[in-house]
């Protein structure tokens, strides 16, 4: 019969003589799996076979291409040594016994036991070792019915017994068991069933038993209720010695009949395994342990025959609780290994998509970065402690670095977000704010709402969303916290001071206020608090404000900035050249004094020669400076060199900014502004994406687009970017006449001519917002340069007045009086009641200073058009030039109900009111201030006001 091991899959032959009706045990030599083998249902049994019938040793020959037997050394039973041989039946003829290694078939599934030595013959009858403790209990049934693992395993704890102690009493010779099968070797019968099992005798098993003397080869076995236990056999194929082969070994557990295969599988080396029913109360043995050569056997005396026997049993529970708890241990130890196999290496926590975005392109930007993220981080948090604009840049970059060389650190995000913020302000793009929003998100869901994060996420909101109440909520959620540092506290005040500035100053100054008394040595609290005044039209304190902070600390250069560019706004350019240039004379060659003072001449005195001088001045000594510094002094000298006319020298300028810094938006601004005026749609188009979402004016921005799209032949897109242009921003007359002239050019007349009007009826002192200084510069009303004639091309002839009209407007905004003059005229010839025709033409006639002209001019226009805003401006502001004080307040009032929005109307009335009271012409101007920042006239007149 084939049989397959069910743990190794290794195929073997057993005779099927060898299996009984109920199955037998069998072990593989490969792995040392037991398992029970049925005969097979279709086999037909021999003829003559007995109905019941022991077990038979069982032989398994591998089969053709199976696996080998395992090696000797490897034996399963090698520990427990070779079990005693049965007593010879009286008068039973000796079987003879064969030469080592004789009759041993191959396929011997048990041949790696060896044979034993043949025992001498006993001096004492043989002894039954159960004899004290009785019969197990039987279910009935012959040899062949036993289990052949029930005299290891004990009796089943259905039916157990007691355990009486009994008087030590002469042993009784047993019977020996009837012989049922051979040994297959030597042909003798096998009355034990453990040599049944194995299909071998004792002496046929012990190696060497032929070549050792019998008389030597044991001792007589000892009287008395002592078992005897051979010596376990050696780990490496070694056998024990004649003389402690021979021992006895008192104590040991009795083995009554059969002696069956025991797996080790089933043993754990923690001990001896637990008996119940008649065997409960034997002296237990600990576990031998299965590394290293064991030099002698354990002896152990059975404490029924010497005595001691307390001593016995509290040593032998002593043995057994200490190599329970040392297996316990060991067992615990190799669970706990084995579970952390199991679990691996610690999860790392996926790098978030926004993190993974950047990661790549920062990698570009710094291909070699010295020092860990820690020294980096601790370096942009220094740079972020100074407060400076060109600290903040270079903070910027650090905590880049941070974060590329440890993607985890969300402190490096905190710190990039919060020098962003503080250092580009309105100047970031739209893109770079999302993707400082999306890293403070994936920051966070790190992390959690830390204070480094939410105060980033505050400031980041401040500088460029232009909605103060989200980042109010944030800083409030800060200052709730009780465990917050006082540092952070005032930066969460100083938010909520920004917050209310445009708003309620009271609010905003007292926020500073308890920002300043919580650290006192925040640099910018001394700006902000500038802030406060200058949003609430006190120029005079905001500069007394900042003139204490530079007293205290002359390199304060944000505070000398804000203080410049404070004089410049309310018309005291002048005022700004001193600050500067007292710096220079403490600090000769410093570029924070000398770039500024250049700008002022071509930017604010319209000296853009001498600023090309100054600034070539400063390219000398260019070894001195950065290249970022040079490059920002490069980009400067273009747009004054293009100022001054000089477009080649503008672009040789600018692409060398390039060089220095990949991608400077300003350098690409003026390059575009260049091809823009050249008329090369080419080039502009190629330098467009260099500065797009880069300006502070999103509007502008779109009006530059809508001029490229027009140099392109696009007029119905660039219809839709003016448009838009004047949606993000209602203040740019520019995008409105550039509507109209988009819309001449695409030939729809009807949409041309909607658009110049509403452009007629806008404020007309006031083309554009700009600043007093900017680094992107612009000449003024340089948008709208280069567009005449597209209007005109709508005539229908000499009795069309309105693209006269709008043409002579759009002159009028190019500050080509002449032309616009001549198409007025040409308008009124057509039309002698045009009110638009007539305002115009009076305030031609102020800027020229024929102020009887524009008071004749301006009163016909009010006449004509009576509910035209821009008609009674016009009229107003001639009286108001020949002081005719009241006459004017009531035409700036008549306009002022038709266009509340009129600036330039509110702005005049409150000065011409100032001589009344101040208090009411303040509150006006204050007023006019707050709808629009950018409007100097009216900051002009707070000023002097103060003063």
């Amino acid at each position: 019969m084939r049989i397959v091991c069910q743990k190794c899959a290794a195929a073997y032959a057993i005779d099927d003589k060898l299996i009984t009706a109920k199955g037998v045990r069998a072990q593989c030599p490969r792995c040392r799996n037991l398992q029970l083998v049925r005969r097979d249902p279709s086999a037909v049994p021999a003829a003559g076979a007995p109905a019941s019938q022991p077990a038979a040793p069982v032989t398994l020959t591998p089969v053709s291409g199976a696996a080998p037997a395992a090696n000797p050394a490897d034996d399963l039973f090698g520990d427990f040594g070779a079990p005693p041989p049965a007593a010879p039946a009286p008068g039973a003829a000796p079987a003879p016994k064969p030469a080592r290694g004789e009759g041993r078939s191959a396929s011997d599934l048990f041949g790696d036991f060896g044979a034993m030595p043949s025992p001498a013959p006993a001096s004492a009858p043989p002894v039954d070792p159960f004899a004290n403790v009785g019969a197990p209990a039987s279910g009935g049934g012959g040899a062949g019915a036993e289990d052949p693992l029930l005299d290891f395993l004990g009796p089943p704890p259905s039916a157990p017994q007691g355990l009486e102690s009994q008087p030590s009493r002469p042993a009784k010779p047993a019977a020996a068991k009837p012989a049922t099968s051979g040994c297959r070797v030597c042909q003798k019968p096998l009355t034990d069933s453990f040599d049944q099992a194995l299909g071998i005798c004792d002496d046929c098993r012990q190696p060497g038993s032929a070549q050792a003397p019998a008389a030597a080869s044991r001792p007589a076995a000892p009287a008395g209720n002592s078992d005897f236990l051979p010596p376990m056999a050696d780990l490496g194929g070694g056998s024990a010695s004649v003389a402690q082969a021979s021992e006895p070994a008192p104590g040991a557990e009795p083995r009554s009949g059969a002696r069956v295969p025991i797996s080790t599988d089933i043993i754990p080396d923690m001990g001896p395994e637990p008996r119940s029913g008649l065997r409960a109360s034997s002296p237990q043995l600990g576990a031998e342990p299965r590394s290293g050569s064991r030099s002698a056997p354990v002896l152990v005396t059975d404490g029924r025959s010497r005595g001691g026997k307390g001593g016995l049993v509290a040593g032998l529970v002593g043995l057994v609780v200490v190599g329970g708890g040392v297996g316990g241990y060991f067992l615990y130890q190799q669970q706990q290994e084995a579970s952390r196999r199991q679990a691996g290496p610690p999860p790392v926590a996926a790098i978030p998509d926004a993190v993974q975005a950047v990661l790549p392109r920062w990698k570009l930007k710094y291909l070699e970065i010295p020092g860990t993220s820690a020294e980096r981080l601790a370096q942009g948090q220094q740079q972020l402690a100074r407060d400076e604009r060109f600290a903040y840049a270079e903070a910027e970059e650090s905590f880049q670095q941070a974060l590329v060389l440890d993607p985890t650190s969300d402190a490096a995000i905190a710190g990039y977000v919060q020098a962003l913020a503080l250092g580009r302000g309105a100047r970031m793009d739209d893109a770079t704010f999302q993707e400082a929003r999306a890293l403070l998100s994936a920051a966070e869901s790190r992390s959690g709402r830390t204070a480094p994060l939410l105060l980033a996420h505050a400031n980041l909101l401040l500088a460029r969303s232009g909605q103060p109440e989200q980042a109010r909520p944030l800083a409030e959620e800060l200052l709730a916290r009780a465990e917050l540092p006082d540092a952070q506290k005032a930066e969460a005040h100083l938010v909520l001071g920004r917050a209310w500035l445009s708003s309620s100053r009271e609010l905003a100054r007292s926020h500073f206020d308890s920002a300043q008394k919580l650290s006192p040595d925040i640099k910018r609290l001394h700006y902000y608090r500038a802030l406060a005044h200058v949003s609430g039209g006190e120029y005079s304190a905001a500069l007394d404000t900042l003139r204490k902070r530079l007293e205290a600390s002359p390199k304060d250069w944000e505070s000398l900035a804000l203080t410049a560019r404070i004089y410049q706004e309310v018309g005291e350019p002048a005022e700004a050249r001193k600050l500067y240039e007292a710096r220079v004379k403490a600090e000769p060659g410093e570029l924070r004094a000398l770039l500024p003072l250049a700008m002022l001449r071509y930017q604010a005195e319209g000296n853009a020669a001498g600023a090309v001088r100054d600034l070539r001045a400063l390219m000398k000594n260019r070894a001195r400076y950065d290249g970022p510094e040079v490059a920002e002094v490069l980009v400067h000298l273009a747009a004054a060199e293009r100022t001054a006319g000089s477009q080649d020298a503008a672009v040789k300028s600018a692409e060398e900014a390039l060089q220095l810094v990949k991608g400077l938006p300003e350098a690409h601004l003026q390059l575009f502004l260049v091809a823009l005026g050249r008329r090369d749609a080419e080039k502009a188009r190629t330098h467009l994406p260099g500065f797009r979402g880069q300006l502070e004016d999103g509007a502008l921005e779109k009006v530059l687009e809508g001029r490229l799209l027009l140099l392109e032949k696009k007029p119905l897109e660039a219809l839709e970017a003016f448009q838009e242009a004047v949606k993000l921003d209602a203040r740019r007359l520019d995008a409105q006449l550039l509507a109209g002239v988009a819309a001449a050019s695409a030939r729809r007349r009807d949409d041309a001519f909607r658009a110049l009007h509403q452009a007629l009826q806008s404020d007309p002192l006031r083309l554009e917002p700009r600043p007093a200084t900017s680094a992107y510069w612009l000449r003024p009303r340089e948008t709208v340069e280069g567009v005449e004639g597209a209007i005109l091309a709508l005539s229908e002839g000499p009795e069309d007045p309105s693209p006269l009209l709008y043409e002579g407007l759009l002159r009028f905004h190019q500050h080509q009086f002449d032309a616009a003059e001549r198409h007025l005229r040409s308008v009124l010839e057509v039309d002698a009641n045009n009110a638009g025709a007539l305002a115009y033409r009076s305030l031609i006639a102020l800027q020229r200073g024929a102020t009887a002209d524009a008071r004749r001019l301006g009163e016909r226009a009010a006449a004509a058009g009576r509910q035209m805003p821009v008609s009674h401006l016009a009229h107003g502001l001639a009286l108001a030039e020949a002081r005719q004080v009241e006459p004017a307040k009531r035409a700036l009032r008549d306009a002022l109900a038709l266009a509340p929005t009129l600036l330039s109307a509110q702005a005049r009335l409150a000065q011409l009111e100032s001589a009344r009271g101040k208090d009411v012409a303040r509150d006006t101007l204050v007023k006019v201030v707050g709808l629009d920042p950018a409007y100097l006239p009216a900051k002009r007149m707070l000023y002097l006001l103060e003063r």
